[in-house]
């Protein structure tokens, strides 16, 4: 039996582990799923106890996707440029960090808007750099940060998201405005026909922004996909095999079960 556990703070509302203990019954396996609510200061004991004999790794999640790139013993490419890991996996002995956020969100943009141009991307943290590089995989010619920081690293000001809407094609909430709330980030009057809107707020789902972005004739998807995407990925990492679709369709259920039937999956 083997252990997979998540990293992160306050994340009694994640659905990872019924879609993982889904994935694990599927496959005849007898593997567990846990929340490892831990502190920055804490992390580095949690990190080191992936060492364990029975520990296959662990996804990491808000907010030590970035603390944990040091903790570890080596980091895929992608993690360097991201400046985030989501994905730990025991290999020989060494523990490697992965991002399997950057793909998912990829196949996400792509279902919305395969060939996006202007994009508003809100947030500016890890994963608002996680939604750029994938916005620069499937070729978007003009990204803009929108950070409640102001301009710091390049953001606009919040104050400027207005301004921005009318001409973009394509709206991504990196923030965690609408989690567990009828919060949204965006005023609803901002939204329009012509544009996609993937947030990757999962609970609820629907999210309020996505609510408001269908009655506004827009195209728009919740994160539970984005929350799939990166979890079959993950498992394939963790177990060392293909995850076949069977699987996939079996953690995709656990996730309509888990949020409702309208989940984005």
């Amino acid at each position: 039996m083997g252990t997979v556990i998540l990293l992160g703070r306050h994340i009694g509302y994640s659905a990872s582990p019924a879609m993982h203990a889904a994935a694990f019954r599927a496959l005849g396996l007898a593997h567990s799923y846990e929340l490892a609510d831990v502190t920055l200061d804490e992390l580095p004991n949690a990190v080191a106890g992936l060492h364990a004999g029975d520990s296959l790794g662990a996804n990491v999640t808000t907010p030590h996707k970035s603390a944990v790139l040091d903790l570890l013993d080596e980091v895929e490419p992608l993690c360097t440029r991201v400046g985030a890991v989501n994905t730990v996996t025991r290999r020989d002995g060494r523990l490697v960090g992965s991002n399997t956020d950057v793909p998912a969100i990829a196949d996400e943009i792509r279902l919305l808007r395969p060939a996006p141009t202007r994009v508003v991307v809100l947030g500016g943290g890890g994963a608002a750099r996680a939604v750029g590089l994938a916005l620069e995989g499937v070729g978007a010619s003009e990204i803009t940060f929108v950070a409640r920081s102001g301009r710091g690293g390049g953001s606009v000001a919040w104050e400027g998201l207005p301004d921005l809407l009318p001409a973009a094609d394509l709206l991504v909430n990196a923030t965690p405005v609408g989690t567990e709330s009828d919060d949204s980030p965006v005023d609803k009057g901002s939204l329009h026909a012509g544009l996609a809107v993937l947030d990757l707020v999962y609970r609820p789902s629907p999210s309020r922004l996505v609510s408001d972005a269908r009655s506004a004739g827009a195209l728009a998807r919740g994160g539970a996909g984005v929350l799939l995407g990166q979890g079959w990925r993950s498992l394939e990492a963790w177990l060392f095999a293909p995850i076949e679709m069977d699987v996939r369709d079996a953690m995709a259920g656990a996730l309509r079960a888990e949020l409702g039937n309208s989940a984005d999956v």
